[in-house]
């Protein structure tokens, strides 16, 4: 095959079906950012009208990275990996895989690794492997097993070198982002760290991931070559409005450090994929929504380099005001946190007791609602107090108080992009605008309407 032709690159699935649910009494653990009957109805809403969307492109190949299955959370079974991989084999479509944190062993290496074989018409005897189409080389990566030792890695950088002395094309796939962008610490930090490493001695066409579920393009700067990291996922639930991630959640990359980005969208409020057109002379990337198609591009003859980027411009949010206030009828706290699972994190809104902070866990957003003593405290500037959970490893971030306005309008608090902890634990990921609190302290902070 030689240019022009495309590939699609499809995130995490999270398949999941009524049967499986059915014989398994399977539902997802309290940790779970959705529930087991959300993901049984994401199969209908995006993932059938996603394969069949695919089939009209007529890619060179589909690549999903990752977590195929859902299960019980990462306990996924050989039964519902075997079912996943049915249902997307089923639309006729030539398929390769990342594997995923829920793609377990060895499970994968029965249901999954002889599809790869059957695409590519050559062995694949390990969860990560490499191979060429029409001046390109493709690079997939296991990033749920990367460590010290492991001699993907050097595998890895050997790939790297020979491509460049070889001047092709270069894709890399893998479960896990480089830089998790806005939920924090959800990667594997080394990882992380040795992509990080290896992609600024040596350039990259792009670096596509999913793992966080969020849809988001980014040209990140390193002390070498600048990558383009593409992440997403085809997990929507219905009920939820297109979020633009930045209205939301702040971003945990220095500004220095981004030479572009596509705001993206909050995860699993809008289903998509990315398709790659590769040229003789040019690549483009594209991201398709679900249901509205194309919305942002970013096209460039060399890595690193882009020369045409579009995206839709979304509307701004309402401004609030104060002749608005009265009128509030509805408000959240929207907040994310990381093994915050202790009881008696009382929440207080300019003094006035909202509630306890439920539980959360990696960095998944949540939402608590106000009461109706709370609206009425609501002013243009608001204080927010959350009290210590006691002894734990926690953290709290991305605080923001979400109101809607007489005919649906949102009003929105700018995300602070502050982090809170009472640990070290996370030290290691050197996160930009960390706050460290003292034991029996508690979180205190402004959010502003203005």
């Amino acid at each position: 095959m030689t240019p022009p032709f495309c590939f699609a690159v499809v995130g995490d699935t999270h398949f999941a079906d009524i049967p499986a649910q059915r014989e398994f009494a399977w539902k997802a653990p309290g940790t779970r950012p959705l529930d087991a009957g959300k993901y049984v109805e994401n199969v209908d809403y995006a993932l059938t009208p996603m394969m069949e969307s695919l089939r009209s492109a007529e890619p060179a190949f589909v690549l999903l990275t990752g977590d195929l299955a859902e299960g019980q959370g990462a306990n996924v079974r050989p039964e519902e990996l075997a079912a996943a991989v049915r249902f997307f084999s089923s639309h006729d479509l030539p398929l390769l895989f990342a594997r995923g944190n829920h793609d377990p062993s060895p499970a994968y290496e029965t249901h999954v690794l002889p599809r790869i074989e059957r695409v590519l018409g050559m062995e694949v005897d390990r969860s990560y492997y490499s191979f060429e189409i029409g001046g390109c080389r493709f690079v997939v990566l296991d990033s749920t097993t990367w460590g010290d030792g492991d001699v993907q890695r050097g595998w890895f950088e050997g790939i790297l070198s020979d491509s460049v002395a070889s001047d092709l094309r270069l894709f890399v796939f893998a479960h896990h982002p480089v830089w998790p962008v806005s939920r924090a610490f959800f990667s594997n930090l080394q990882f992380s760290s040795d992509l990080a490493r290896l992609l600024s001695i040596y350039a990259v066409d792009a670096y596509f991931c999913g793992h966080t579920h969020n849809q988001s393009m980014m040209l990140k700067t390193t002390s070498g070559y600048p990558v383009l990291q593409c992440m997403g996922a085809p997990i929507g639930l219905p009920e939820e409005l297109p979020t633009p991630l930045n209205r939301v959640q702040a971003r945990l990359v220095g500004e220095d450090e981004v030479l572009w980005s596509w705001s993206g969208y909050l995860e699993n409020t809008a289903p998509g994929w990315f398709i790659v057109q590769v040229q003789e002379d040019r690549v483009e990337v594209r991201w398709h929504h679900l249901n509205r198609g194309v919305e942002s591009v970013v096209s460039f003859r060399q890595s690193g380099m882009p020369h045409q980027i579009w995206e839709l411009t979304h509307p701004e949010d309402a401004r609030l005001i104060y002749r608005d206030i009265p009128h509030l009828r509805r408000a959240y706290l929207r907040f994310c946190a990381w093994d915050a699972m202790r009881p008696g994190k009382q929440v207080r809104l300019n003094g006035e007791f909202v509630g306890d902070l439920p539980h959360g866990a990696q960095f998944a957003p949540r939402r608590m609602d106000l009461p109706e003593a709370a609206l009425a405290r609501l002013d243009l500037v608001n204080r927010i107090e959350i009290d210590a959970p006691g002894v734990e490893a926690s953290t709290i971030g991305n605080l923001q108080i979400e109101a809607v306005l007489p005919g649906g309008r949102v009003v929105r608090t700018r995300p602070t992009g502050d982090i809170y902890t009472w640990s070290d634990r996370w030290d290691a990921w050197r996160v930009p605008r960390m706050r460290k609190i003292m034991l029996g302290r508690p979180i205190r902070t402004t959010l502003s309407f203005r």
